[in-house]
């Protein structure tokens, strides 16, 4: 436990630096909720090329810090663009997300982390890597278990690593506090977010209050909590122009896991559709730093399963067999009244929402069929294992771009009113 909040608080000190040289424009709650996301990255890729001594890796965050710092001291900040009181009501929104975070952090640390995917994925690669002081190729080009995936981006993994390296030995007693980290930075980002929307400290802790479901997953120790913290920080900070913090975070995404690469297509084919194609050259951030991992894959002949074999074939047989859909239909995705609700909420606010979040969100579900039929696995066990969280990636944004837009409509009403 002292280990992964050691980590954590090292996170943060080096992300703080990470967001105030990145992210120009941030306010104190989106600052906090960036330099958990910037800081655990920083904590965990160095690793791909330091050596795995406590004290170097201590030094090289630290480093990175430094260097942070230095550059946000010589960065202009903008001013804050919106100021607002919060009222007892808006204060109680946001004690109760506290509680509900506490609740989860005592849930993801009950016991040692028992999920599935954990035990021969996630987990199995940090400990083994731990052993190996490093990434041990040797390990990832003999796995025979498809569920060990070698080829999955390794910032989750190499995080977990972070903490073992501070603890001086492995246990995965306390990797769910990351869970955690990575549920509340996004919801301290949400809240940021919200204001901007709202300019209401009581609808953005309402809006965050309602999202603490959705970024605190049930999966603990699995990479959907960190990429749905990446992917939807990155669409948001994108509403309005791309930035620098949101190609940095959507990079990270695809650090952390393959459907990042598939999101940073989305997000560029979304801002040509939108008419902001001026826009997509500023996106280099988000191909750089998954790159060196893509060339080093490769090297190491760490192929997708997705993509090996002959796609073509494959598609072309799933198009034509009705199993794919009798997957999607079968395999619930559970919670029918918050269905029920978000698709009322899409309906009611679908010419407000933001077209180019909304571009991206539906280029991303569009991939995700398409894995689907492509897999050279059953389909239905593909279907079955997979589906419920890979809607989960995509449900948090659409869910704060429908309640925001609820929001002003129904201010807009009430002053209209007012003014009758």
């Amino acid at each position: 436990m002292i280990a992964a909040l050691l980590f954590l608080a090292i996170a943060w000190f080096a992300g703080f630096g990470m967001a105030l040289a990145i992210d120009r424009r941030a306010s104190v709650a989106l600052l906090a909720g960036e330099s958990l996301l910037f800081g655990i990255a920083g904590c965990s890729l160095p690793l791909l090329v330091i050596p795995w001594r406590r004290w170097i890796f201590v030094a090289a965050v630290m480093a990175i810090a430094i260097i942070a710092y230095a550059v946000a001291i010589r960065v202009h900040r903008d001013p804050e663009a919106v100021r607002t009181r919060r009222s007892a009501l808006a204060i109680i929104f946001v004690v109760a997300t506290i509680v509900l975070l506490i609740g989860y952090a005592r849930l993801a640390t009950a016991a040692p982390l028992w999920e599935f995917d954990f035990l021969v994925d996630w987990g199995l690669k940090a400990r083994q890597f731990f052993i190996a002081h490093g990434v041990d190729w040797a390990v990832l080009q003999g796995a025979w278990y498809r569920g060990t995936h070698p080829d999955y981006p390794p910032l989750l993994t190499l995080a977990f690593d972070g903490v073992a390296i501070l603890r001086g030995s492995w246990s995965d007693g306390a990797l769910g506090l990351l869970n955690v980290a990575f549920a509340g930075a996004l919801l301290l980002a949400v809240y940021r977010f919200a204001i901007e929307e709202t300019e209401s400290s009581l609808a953005a802790s309402f809006v965050t209050l309602a999202l603490v479901p959705l970024a605190a997953v049930p999966w603990i120790g699995l990479a959907e909590a960190p990429f749905i913290a990446y992917a939807t920080a990155a669409l948001l900070l994108m509403r309005t122009r791309v930035s620098a913090a949101g190609a940095v975070m959507l990079g990270l995404a695809a650090m952390t896991k393959n459907e990042g690469a598939s999101l940073i297509v989305a997000v560029a084919v979304a801002l040509i559709a939108v008419r902001r194609w001026r826009e997509v050259p500023r996106l280099w951030p988000a191909v750089a730093i998954p790159l060196p991992w893509w060339i080093l894959r490769s090297a190491h002949h760490l192929q997708t399963d997705i993509t090996s074999g002959n796609v073509l074939a494959r598609i072309a047989q799933h198009a034509s067999d009705p199993e794919v859909l009798h997957a999607l239909v079968h395999y619930s995705l559970g919670k029918p009244l918050f269905w029920i609700a978000l698709a009322a909420g899409v309906a009611l606010t679908f010419r407000g929402l933001d077209r180019f979040v909304v571009t991206a969100l539906a280029l991303q579900l569009f991939f995700y069929l398409g894995a689907y039929l492509a897999t050279p696995h059953d389909v239905s066990w593909h279907v079955q294992w997979s589906w419920e969280r890979l809607v989960a990636h995509l449900t948090p944004a659409l869910t704060f771009l429908v309640l925001v837009r609820l929001v002003v409509a129904a201010r807009r009403t009430k002053l209209a009113a007012e003014e009758g």
